[in-house]
């Protein structure tokens, strides 16, 4: 009968390390799964601030003033300490902020 077969210590051993290295295998690929969920949100902010920057950086090539951001992006202007310098701040949809960027009054 099968029952009354014994098992080998030896084989018990290599089961339950075998069992313990799949469940650590499951249990590492589930955070990585989760992580890198969270993390494509981070990269929508690491591309709308590469948007803000090239938009800024256009404007100083072309020497104009007038400054917007990207869509779905709030600008607010905050004046500093300094007279001649400004402060602009974009935020995301959410209230984040994505870019404060220093710029010379006119």
């Amino acid at each position: 009968m099968l029952l009354k077969k014994k098992i080998q210590a030896s084989s018990l051993a290599e089961a339950v390390i075998a069992v313990s290295i799949i469940a650590l295998c499951i249990g590492i690929a589930s955070l990585v799964f989760i992580r890198s969920t969270r993390v494509t949100i981070n990269f929508q902010d690491v591309k709308k601030q590469t948007e803000i920057q090239s938009e800024l950086w256009e404007k100083l090539y072309k020497q104009e003033i007038e400054v917007k951001g990207p869509d779905e992006t709030i600008l607010e202007v905050l004046d500093t300490e300094n007279d001649s310098i400004e402060t602009m701040r974009f935020k995301g949809s959410d209230d984040k902020v994505l870019w404060d960027q220093d710029w010379l009054k006119e």
